[in-house]
């Protein structure tokens, strides 16, 4: 049986969560607390779209738009990982440790793994002449469950 690598749980308090948006200069607001609040508990991958359904009955009034924004700026301050595959929607991850993804491309599900170290890539870059700013790993297959199912 195989195991990836996720995201530790993690609890946050009140006062945690009004901390970490203080810390970084962002002010504390019920919806950025909610949108913060929702990252860390759920502690998966989550779209714009999936946070604004999962705290819109709470917070009617907000809209998708006031979410992404919020997102955008949570992730210009380093509180979340802003995560792009291709054309398809942002998600926004709370492990802002460097890290990587294996994507399922049967179901989707995406799962973080980590290197003890990120292969050397600046031959390459020296050769092509390209600056690297960030390095990140997507690894697309198919996931034990899918697997699992295939076979039946």
């Amino acid at each position: 049986m195989c195991f990836g690598v996720t995201t530790m749980a993690l609890a946050h308090s009140e006062n945690e969560v009004v901390t970490m948006l203080k810390a970084v200069g962002l002010r504390v607001t019920p919806q950025r607390d909610a949108i913060l609040r929702h990252i860390l508990v759920y502690r998966g991958h989550s779209s714009a779209d999936d946070i604004y359904r999962s705290i819109h009955e709470r917070w009617p009034n907000i809209s998708v738009s006031t979410v992404y924004n919020t997102l955008k700026s949570f992730s210009e301050a380093g509180l979340v990982k802003e995560i792009t595959f291709g054309d398809g929607a942002s998600l926004f991850d709370a492990n802002t440790y460097p890290h990587h993804h294996m994507l399922c491309v049967q179901c989707g599900q995406l799962t973080d793994f980590y290197l003890p170290e990120m292969p050397d890539l600046t031959s390459v870059a020296k050769e092509l002449c390209f600056q690297i700013d960030e390095c990140q790993l997507e690894v697309r297959g198919v996931c034990a469950n899918c697997q699992d199912i295939m076979k039946s």
